[in-house]
């Protein structure tokens, strides 16, 4: 049987396109066998939705397990599976997990060449300032672009701590605890995962958290080729905000110097440069 997608590919797969992974929508011996199907006389095929090739019905909204992997569903109001990320409320598969990448080495910064600073002149008499016009303002301070590039340390590093300010909804069973000291850890891969770990299925983030609101494959850190670092969220459970302000699913953060990652119940991560 074949099937094409979206994108006009003739694929061998009826569900995802054998070339470039899209749904597929169109299926061409469906098209052959009901005129329905079939478009005007030029015979241009009309999408058909996956919800009428798929068979079996999707799984209920309170499901306590994952159809995908089979995970138990720890919240049953979240939307996706702490495992594989499925999304519970479209049906539809997360990401692919996370590649660890090799690590790398960083070169050894240059010292730049001392400056060499002449003596100041002797200061002169000051000189009585013109009196300003009436009608003169005082100038107005230039304001910093919010596009100014980010300076580069020679690294970076983290600082994990627990801030019990953050945890809104205390729980009995695992109170916050108030005794453990900070954590730094240098940052010295081109990605850092962060997450709970997890022997049973192999998950283990570079930046392990003691924290049950933190997902097991949270977030990561990320350099970037100019060497900034940045933040992406992996489609947490319970989000990641920067500075105060939530991270959108999936996407990229540059950070600065001295900006605060907070997630799970109480963690707090202050990003730092190091020389």
């Amino acid at each position: 049987m074949s099937a094409v997608c979206r994108e006009g590919h003739l694929s061998d797969e009826a569900d995802y396109c054998s070339v470039c992974g899209a749904v597929i929508l169109i299926l061409e011996n469906a098209r052959e066998r009901s005129p329905t199907l079939s478009g005007s006389a030029g015979g241009t095929p009309i999408p058909v939705p996956r919800s009428a090739l798929v068979k079996d019905p999707p799984p209920a909204a309170g499901s306590s397990t994952c159809p995908s992997c089979g995970e138990p569903r720890e919240d049953p109001d979240g939307r996706y599976c702490e495992v594989c990320r499925f999304d519970f409320f479209e049906n539809r598969p997360g990401p692919p997990p996370v590649a660890k990448a090799k690590p790398t080495i960083t070169p050894t910064p240059v010292p730049a060449a001392p400056v060499v600073i002449a003596p100041a002149p002797a200061p002169a008499a000051p000189a009585a300032p013109p009196p300003p016009p009436p009608s003169a303002r005082p100038p107005m301070p230039t304001p910093i672009p919010s596009s100014a590039p980010i300076a580069v340390p020679a690294g970076w590093e983290l600082v994990i701590a627990v801030d019990p300010s953050l945890d809104t909804e205390p729980d009995a069973a695992s109170p916050c605890p108030a005794d453990r000291p900070e954590i730094v850890m240098a940052v010295d891969r081109p990605d850092m995962l962060i997450g709970r770990h997890d022997d049973t299925r192999a998950i283990h983030p570079e930046v392990s958290l003691h924290d049950p609101g933190a997902s097991r494959r949270h977030a990561k850190f990320v350099i970037d080729p100019d060497g900034v670092i940045a933040l992406q969220d992996l489609a947490s459970t319970n989000g990641t905000q920067v500075n105060g302000q939530d991270v959108p699913p999936g996407t990229k953060r540059r950070l600065r110097e001295g900006d605060r990652v907070t997630l799970g119940r109480w963690t707090r991560i202050t990003v730092r440069g190091r020389p």
